[in-house]
Parts: structure tokens; sequence; C-alpha cells
């Protein structure tokens, strides 16, 4: 089995199905919408579809039903239960998978805290992590074992490392597996500890640690109540689909509660990506409804069907089509499923509904997909959020726009100044109690019911929202004047399509005698896209274009006035979110080096 199509007649059912476990009401907690999936669409319905290895190249694909989660959940929840584990925190840290699932389930409805890890860290981030976040035990996969055992060798007191896929022979070490059959037994036996644990909305429900693009990494203390508003406001906003793809990093709130949550409570099979190189080929696999992106994903999609366009001497064509097609639009005819089928087939014979989150992004490539039948949605959010706040349902009209606050959600911009910027301030159900043992930051980031997000940005009066950049990235010129990169950056990629990467930064400079603040940029640009030229011409060309074009349509105090160019992309966080600091440090090490020479 691969992709599950249904029918009409089998969407009108599942459609009613949906319809009698939402109307319910609001969702309490977490076991609540656990339990309304497990007894509301039949125990026979898929909710997951994964690849497993077999050997070598070799695998499998493998469904997991409705029934199979809810007597593993069960079974699960009561060993980690009897071992001793209720009100613990419990980590998890490895790739998306139905066990790694399954098991912040089972931890989340009866038995304790999750504090799910970022699997791109460094053995030793890891064991940090799972310290400081106070872990009594670990779930993990066979790829992550070196770090959990490092935790585990270091804890004596740590009660059990839980893996995935890998057998281990040594005290207090278990496979999931084997918990599940332990747990099936107690149950057999009548032990309900578990299956009768009392869940409340405002429990700890997970510490979600941020990405540290800043700083050291926090930990965010999300409850039930934050998750289930987050859930409530998604499917009462976007329609739903019937399958979805899971793509990024399942540790990040933005997949785990928009994606995970979402679908697995409406019950659209979720099909997981097991590498960021398969995607293409998962999605044409799988031919998912939907998924969840980040910027570097949708420019990926634009790039990729351009560059096959070209390579297949089409190009030209589909610029045509796609004026063509956008004129018959203006006039309500809608083309795009018939002039673009040929894309479409990439993606499974239709386009993808992309969810898009974690940065700003490029407005070519929102607009370009648009163009050619994806719909595609934009939105602003924070970890501390859980995550949504507002959300643009038409972001391919106005890629800028971040939309509009969701239903158990709201925002203010607070002391706009003359432009009517200001810092943007959330308050709402979704919002996080504080971060974990940290009281001054938690102090620090409320006013009351208020949580100041660090985020700066405007609204109309009729309540949309304009992010226009983070408080710590400001930069703060001689003469007063504020500037936020984002402002620079996204000028600069709009008018020159080469650049495929650009962050400002604030630096200084000798002017008239005078070390003075300027605003300078790392730009990344591809040597093949300048054919016959050297890296030095490269160079030239970018900073000249930035000068005598870019700067010409600028503010005078937003011109930019030092450029360093790059061949490397620059480094990023999981949520692929650039590290500013490390782009910092690329400029001065260029400075410095040019100084020299």
């Amino acid at each position: 089995m691969t992709s599950i199509e249904l029918t009409a007649q089998e969407k009108k059912i599942l459609d009613a199905l949906r319809h009698e476990v939402h109307m319910i009401g609001p969702l309490a907690h977490l076991k609540d919408m656990v339990t309304r999936v497990e007894t509301g669409y039949g125990e026979e319905r898929v909710a997951f579809v994964e690849k497993q290895k077999i050997k070598g190249r070799e695998f499998e694909v493998v469904s997991h039903t409705i029934g199979e989660f809810k007597a593993k959940r069960a079974a699960l929840g009561t060993a980690l239960t009897a071992m001793g584990l209720k009100g613990k925190h419990i980590a998890i840290i490895g790739e998306t998978s139905f066990n790694w699932i399954l098991s912040f389930y089972a931890t989340v409805c009866g038995v304790g805290v999750a504090v799910p890890l970022d699997k791109e860290m460094t053995d030793e981030e890891i064991s940090h992590l799972i310290d400081k976040a106070d872990c009594d035990a670990v779930f993990c996969s066979k790829t992550y074992f070196k770090a959990a055992k490092a935790y585990m060798d270091t804890h004596p007191d740590c009660i059990c490392c839980v893996t995935f896929n890998k057998e281990v022979a040594e005290d207090r070490y278990f496979t999931i597996d084997a918990l599940i059959e332990k747990g099936k037994q107690l149950l057999a036996s009548g032990n309900t500890e578990y299956v009768d644990a009392v869940v409340d909305s405002e429990d700890l429900c997970a510490i979600i640690f941020t990405s540290g693009t800043t700083g050291a990494n926090k930990g965010v203390m999300l409850s039930h109540r934050n998750f289930c508003a987050n859930v409530d406001n998604v499917i009462e906003t976007i329609p739903t689909e019937y399958s979805s793809f899971s793509l990024l990093p399942i540790n990040h709130v933005f997949e785990l509660s928009c994606n995970i949550m979402v679908a697995f409570y409406m019950n659209a099979v979720i099909y997981i990506n097991d590498s960021l190189k398969n995607i293409l080929p998962n999605i044409q696999l799988f031919q998912p409804d939907a998924m969840n992106a980040v910027p570097l994903v949708l420019e990926g999609i634009y790039n990729g069907i351009w560059a096959k366009a070209k390579e297949g001497g089409k190009a030209e064509i589909l610029q045509k089509l796609v004026k063509v097609s956008n004129k018959l639009r203006k006039h309500g005819i809608d083309l795009r499923h018939v002039l673009f089928k040929t894309i479409s087939r990439s993606f499974g014979n239709r386009f993808p509904t992309l969810i898009c989150g974690g940065a700003p992004s490029r407005k070519d490539y929102v607009t370009g997909l648009g163009d050619l039948g994806f719909r595609v949605y934009n939105g602003y959010g924070l970890t501390e959020t859980a995550p949504s706040v507002t959300l643009n349902m038409q972001a391919d009209k106005d890629p800028t726009s971040a939309g509009f606050a969701l239903p158990r959600c709201e925002f203010k911009i607070n002391e706009p100044d003359a432009d009517g910027v200001g810092e943007i301030w959330v308050r709402g159900t979704n919002v996080f109690r504080g971060y974990y043992k940290d009281e001054e930051a938690t102090k620090a980031s409320f006013e009351g019911e208020w949580f100041k997000t660090g985020d700066y940005g405007t609204a109309t009066a009729e309540g949309e929202l304009f992010v226009v950049g983070r408080k710590k990235t400001l930069i703060i010129l001689d003469n007063g004047k504020n500037v936020f990169p984002e402002d620079i950056e996204f000028a600069v990629m709009d008018n020159l399509h080469y650049i495929r990467e650009a962050c400002a930064l604030e630096a200084e400079k000798v002017i008239a005698g005078e070390l003075r603040k300027i605003i300078a940029v790392v730009i990344y640009v591809e040597p093949a896209d300048f054919e016959g030229m050297t890296e030095e011409e490269i160079k030239k060309k970018v900073a000249d274009d930035i000068y005598n074009d870019v700067n010409r349509k600028m503010i005078s105090y937003k011109k930019v006035q030092d450029v360093v160019v790059v061949f490397n992309e620059f480094e990023k966080t999981t949520t692929r979110k650039v590290i500013r600091a490390k782009v910092t440090d690329t400029y001065n090490t260029a400075v410095k080096t040019a100084a020299k020479v």
C-alpha cells in the first residue's frame, strides 16, 4: 500500500465522522483528543504510513491503524507508569516515525511530560538538554543511542532508556516492543492505573527547546491547554485535507502541533518522510494533499520546477502559460489544473497545499507557486504560542501579510511609532506558561497576561498583521534611525534574482575620517549562475549591482555600504533559519582578510 485514495463517498463518510468528533466541543487536553480519535473513527482506519528498511536500500511501506495505535499506547503507558515514571520528564530523540509519535502520546496522556529533542544537535548538546530538562527516561532511535547512553552513563538515577529499533542487553535498557508486551500483560492482569489516569488542561504537557539562533536554548513549557487551543484554532480555520506529509523535524512545535496533532485529530492519513533526499520521490509515492513547509522548502520546489522546465527546453512555454493563466484568473476562469497538469504529475497528480511558517518567505516564490496551482498559506507564530498566532490563507496574493489572528488568540502592536511599527504582544489560551527553570526570562517576557514576542510589526485597522523584523537583530544607525535587516534582505533578493540568500547586519566603517555605523550585507550566490565568470568577477558584479541598482531604490539611510559575497549557503538551525551570529563571523573574517591584503 502506498497512497490511500478516498472515493467521494468515503470522503463524505469521513467528513461526517470528523463533524461528530469535533462537535463534542473544544478539546480539554491531549488525552481527550486521543480518546476521541480512538473511539470516534473506527479502529480499522489508517492513521500513519511510513517506510521501513528491510535491507540495504530496500524498504517496505507500513501502515498503522487507529486500533494498533490505541492498543500500543495503552500498553506502553501502562508499562511506563509501572516503572515509576508517573509525573516524570521523558526525553524523545530520533527521526520522525510511528514509534516517536507513539512514545509522545503515551507519555502525555497519563504518564508525564514529554521533552522532544532536536536530532541535529551533537551528542554532547543532546545530553546537556536531557539533563537541563531533568529527564528520568529517554526514548531514542538507533541513530541517537550513543547520545542517550552518554546521558545514562553519567546519570545512574535515570530510570530507563527505551530504544525504537536497537537491542541492548544491559540493565535499564529496553526496546519499545518489549515494553509494549510488558504493558499488555499488566493490562491483562487488571492494571488500569494508566488507562484511568486523570489529565488536567493546565498540566504541563511538553518542554520544547527553542532553536537558539541568537542565544542559548530555552525550554518552553507548553500545557495541554496550549496545544489544544492551537489544534482547535487550526481546524476551525483551515479546510482539513484527507492526507498530510510529515517533512519538518517533529521536535519543533510547528510540525508537531500544526501537522501531527491536527492531522491525527481529523484522521487525515499522515505520511512520514524518511529522508530529506527522498522528499520528491516520497511525495510521488504517497501523493499527499498537504504539507507543512519552511521558506527554503518553497524555494526548493519553485526552483526545481523551473530548473526542470529549463532543462527540457520548456521554460519559455511555461512562462507564456503562466501569463495566459493569470489573465484568465482575473476574469474568474481558473485553468491551472489543466495548463500545469504536467507539473502536477511530479507531486502525485496534484498540487499539495503548502502551509509555510518559521520565517518570512520570498514574495516571488510564494506568488510563483500560486501561479502554478499551489495553495499557499502563510502565518506568524512562535514556539511560545504553540505556535500559531495569525494566518494568511491567500499568501500568493499578498506574501507580505501574516494574516489575521486565530480564534483563541489576539495580538496588539505595543507603543507603535509614527509609522505604526511596534513590538507584537500576544495573549490567548495558546500562550505558554513560561521558560523551564528560568524565572528571570519568564518575568521579562510578560507584561501582565501579554507575551512580549520580541518581534516588530504593524497592523491595519481591520487587524491584519505585517511582521517587519526581530528586536534582537535591529540595526541602529548613528543618526538614530532603526533599520530592520529583513527590509534590506528582501529588497536585495527581490531586485537581484540570482541571489540565493542575503543577510544584512550592523557594521562599522571609516567614512570621511570618522568611524560610523553602516549597513552591510553578506550575499550567497552560486558560481554556476554566472557562466564564464571568475569568482572575483562575480563578487564585483554583485557589489556593483547592489550599489548601482538596489541602493538607487532605497531611502538614503537604508543604503548598503559594504558587500561581502560568499559561495556557500549560510549555516542554519534545523528549522532552516539563518544563524545570524555565524554570518556576522563570516563578515568580520572577510573584512579582516581584506584589510591585510
